[in-house]
């Protein structure tokens, strides 16, 4: 419609033209918008606006002059100039009444174009941290998620569903020392909680489990060994209620990418010493910095901290190549 409208006004300027009512000269492409309220139409534009400076004017007399050669009693009801010179355009109810026939009779391949022709997209999306379950922001990301991987298979792209899973870090390692502390309380053993532990009562129900599974016997392994396990099987009861949730939301993956696995495969090393061979890394203050902002950041970003410790930002980098390097033509996070 949008483009009917544009080729609509676009003739009534020519005829303006020709006709001798407005200058000749180049203009600018016709702007529709949607109102911001029903009572003004169905589209708007600012051209005569735009244009008022141009022909020494005003805004309104130039809309006035256009509206004239407008032609376009098929489709629209009327057409009204307002404000300063904005003129709103109202469709005549048969015009949705067409479209409504038209989706009815298409179904589902109704919308349906080639513009992706078939190439490959990969939309990572909600890639919660696997440290509690979903709360309603994720909920929000996921349908906007799965809505756009809709639309774009629609198009013609041929679409894959991500979910990375950061499952290595400071936060993991709180998170099993959150449930192992749980855990001795339940087995009636003294303990103390982290001062930065996840408290949610999902972190008991998580100790039970624990407690079903090994009874007291995590209390018999050296603690490190023990935070390890509650922290491995703690990822992995949350990450089955995540799964639950969005597959009851109506939302599926084609794959959950682990964080670990560029550590294990050796993915994010590969990428520091590529980048380090590029000259885009140097340290400062015993941390490795890679040179962000020769590419547009505001500012460089720590990819090794001083303890020696990767950062976020690394394994995201690392995580991106992984991406390119599996085929997808674009990247959607």
């Amino acid at each position: 419609m949008k483009a009917r409208l544009r080729a609509l006004i676009e003739e009534a300027l020519r005829r303006a033209v020709a006709e001798g009512e407005l200058p000749e000269g180049e203009f600018p492409s016709v702007a529709l918008e949607y109102p911001p309220e029903e009572r003004f139409g169905d589209y708007a534009t600012n051209l005569a606006l735009v244009l008022a400076p141009r022909f020494k004017l005003p805004p309104r007399e130039v809309a006035t002059r256009l509206l004239k050669h407008l032609e376009g009693d098929d489709f629209l009801a009327r057409v009204e100039v307002a404000g300063p010179g904005f003129v709103n355009f109202f469709l005549k109810d048969e015009v949705w009444f067409e479209a409504l026939r038209e989706a009815c009779l298409r179904g589902e391949g109704y919308g349906r174009c080639e513009v992706g022709k078939g190439r490959r997209v990969l939309v990572e999306f909600v890639s919660a941290n696997p440290t509690g379950p979903l709360h309603i922001g994720h909920g929000r990301i996921a349908a906007f998620g799965d809505t756009l991987s809709r639309v774009l298979e629609l198009a013609g792209w041929r679409v894959e569903r991500e979910y990375y899973i950061n499952d290595i870090g400071t936060q993991m390692e709180l998170l099993g020392r959150s449930v192992y502390a749980r855990y001795r309380e339940l087995l009636g053993e003294e303990s103390t909680f982290p001062e930065d532990g996840y408290r949610g009562d999902y972190i008991f129900e998580i100790a039970r489990v624990l407690t079903e599974r090994h009874g007291r016997g995590l209390l018999e392994r050296p603690e490190e060994e023990a935070v390890k396990v509650a922290a491995s099987e703690a990822e992995g009861l949350i990450m089955s209620w995540i799964r639950e949730d969005l597959e009851r939301f109506g939302v599926t993956f084609d794959h959950y990418f682990r964080e670990s696995s560029l550590y294990e495969g050796g993915e994010v090393q590969r990428v520091l010493d590529e980048l380090k061979g590029r000259g885009l890394l140097y340290e400062r203050d015993g941390a490795l910095w890679f040179k962000s902002s020769a590419f547009g950041d505001e500012k460089d970003r720590v990819v090794v901290r001083a303890s020696g410790a990767t950062t976020y930002f690394a394994s995201d980098i690392a995580y991106h190549v992984n991406k390119l390097r599996r085929g997808y033509e674009v990247l959607v996070d």
